[in-house]
């Protein structure tokens, strides 16, 4: 089997795409980037929730120092009821036992450092640049379209988003399914609200009767803050919802149902919102069947990211998975790589040291195993504790009952607390 990590081809230039590029290319690996919009193309108009696993390893990446200035951080997760009582309030993320408190920032302004630091690695980003498929691929690399020119590569990586043209070729039976539930947002300026006291908590839930509006910023001065409710929408084909973005009052009516129930504060947000209803969008939540196998018969073409596994945006952990599925990839793919056979049937990996002779396929299978366990983990929380929160009252009540309790759901030690160097090294050490 030839050399895996000789040239690797990416495809996307999102957050996980470009993140994938910084870290292989800190380890010198050969990498070509293919995004398929213009340079300078519309980024979504929001923010990303960054949670101390993702911030772990921006760190190691270099680039949580370059913007951690540029976020707002969340000390507590705050929830109140209708008359702006606080009902909850527990600390979100412990920098003293995680190194990191929850960041948020504008998602243009990371993608753009992102890409900053490739610029000054060298590595470029070819822009309008459309991947058309896989032509050949064997065992010592894979031939695939781009604009419909053959493109060679050791290895290709798709981080080409929940709707993957990479998918297509692992599995072209995968689509992602709409849940029935989405999340409609719009941004406002906080100045513009009647806070009834002077120090509000910047970021919160209000759970009135008709369901929960959260807010939080955008910025470390609190100037731009984002709004959020979930909403049970019918079963919608991707059409409908795209056409459903651009009807801004039809929007709007998602906010103002239930109006005259909701409090004083609540029904200032949702009049600020009707000011600025340019502002809406939705965020379908989203489920992707399991995919077999996320890299395909022969190793060469492999999938990450939303493609792979896409989670609710009310997870917040969108953009934090994609990191954590780039960086363990790499960490693997770097550590089982052999240098030499020894006799006795190891293998000598790139830093010297003699391990288990673990093939390409041995390696992404683990890879694979490692990942779906922690996406099945999320999941399992989103559904049963993060999203009850956010729920009409006398749902929330009757899962209450049910022991489906939000507040079960806050000790984040199981998903905050970082493994991944460990368990690539107890896998690579034959321990695992």
């Amino acid at each position: 089997m030839g050399e895996y990590l000789k040239d690797v081809a990416i495809i996307g230039a999102g957050l996980g795409g470009c993140a994938l590029a910084l870290a292989l290319s800190q380890q010198n690996i050969p990498i070509t980037v293919y995004e398929s919009r213009p340079r300078g193309h519309d980024v979504l108009k929001s923010g990303v929730v960054l949670t101390p696993n993702g911030l772990w390893i921006l760190d190691q990446l270099g680039v949580f120092a370059r913007i951690k200035d540029r976020c707002f951080k969340a000390t507590h997760r705050v929830f109140k009821n209708d008359k702006d009582e606080t009902v909850r309030k527990t600390l979100v993320a412990d920098e003293s036992l995680y190194g990191y408190r929850n960041h948020r920032i504008w998602r243009k302004l990371l993608l753009d450092e992102m890409k900053v630091m490739l610029e000054e690695r060298g590595v470029g980003i070819h822009y309008d640049s459309v991947f058309n498929g896989v032509e050949t691929e064997d065992e010592e690399g894979v031939t695939f379209l781009i604009n419909g020119q053959p493109r060679t590569a050791s290895l290709l990586i798709g981080l080409d988003g929940i709707y993957s043209h990479v998918r297509q070729y692992l599995d072209p039976s995968i689509v992602p399914e709409y849940t029935g539930t989405t999340g409609v947002l719009a941004h406002i300026k906080r100045a513009s609200v009647a806070w009834p006291y002077a120090d509000y908590e910047p970021n919160a839930t209000i759970q009135g009767k008709p369901g929960a509006i959260f807010f939080l910023p955008e910025d470390p001065q609190h100037e731009d803050i984002m709004i959020g409710m979930q909403v049970q929408y019918p079963e919608q084909s991707r059409e409908d919802l795209e056409k459903l973005q651009t009807d801004y009052d039809r929007l709007l009516q998602f906010y103002r149902k239930g109006y005259e129930e909701h409090g004083a504060t609540a029904r200032c947000i949702i009049d600020r919102i009707a000011e600025n209803r340019e502002t809406l969008y939705i965020w379908p939540y989203l489920k992707m069947p399991k995919l077999g196998r996320w890299f395909s018969r022969a190793g060469r073409v492999v999938l990450a990211g939303d493609g792979a596994h896409a989670l609710p945006p009310s997870s917040g952990q969108g953009v934090n998975q994609a990191l954590e599925d780039v960086y363990s990839l790499t960490l693997l793919l770097k550590s089982s790589e052999p240098d030499k056979k020894a006799a006795n049937g190891a293998a000598q990996t790139t830093n010297g040291a003699t391990t288990p002779n673990h093939t390409l396929l041995d390696t992404l299978a683990f890879w694979q195993q490692m990942r779906q366990k922690r996406i099945d983990s999320i999941i399992d929380w989103v559904s049963n504790y993060q999203n009850v929160e956010r729920l009409p009252e006398a749902e929330r009540k009757k899962l209450a009952s049910q022991g489906k309790d939000g507040a079960k759901g806050d000790d984040m030690r199981w998903l905050y607390e970082q493994s991944i160097e460990r368990d690539v090294k107890a896998w690579v050490d034959g321990k695992a």
